[in-house]
């Protein structure tokens, strides 16, 4: 189950990332890694870029911190 904290939702209509683009990422990431506080991230590619997913799992499911629009280094 996925659960998003409002900060997640506010985050997601700003920065125009879906619900099927964070289920995308958390079932078949591209990469994934260790944030603040132990908290998981996910990186997954898009059209738009690479969004990262902040979460933390909790039993069977996963709380959705904050969703993110990661800056390509060139």
């Amino acid at each position: 189950m996925i659960y998003y904290t409002e900060h997640a939702r506010a985050r997601m209509i700003l920065r125009d990332i879906t619900e099927e683009m964070v289920k995308g990422a958390l079932l078949n990431p591209d990469r994934v890694g260790i944030g603040y506080d132990g908290k998981s991230l996910v990186f997954k590619k898009f059209n738009k870029g690479i969004v990262k997913i902040v979460f933390k799992n909790k039993k069977n499911s996963q709380i959705i911190v904050s969703v993110i629009w990661e800056i390509i280094k060139k």
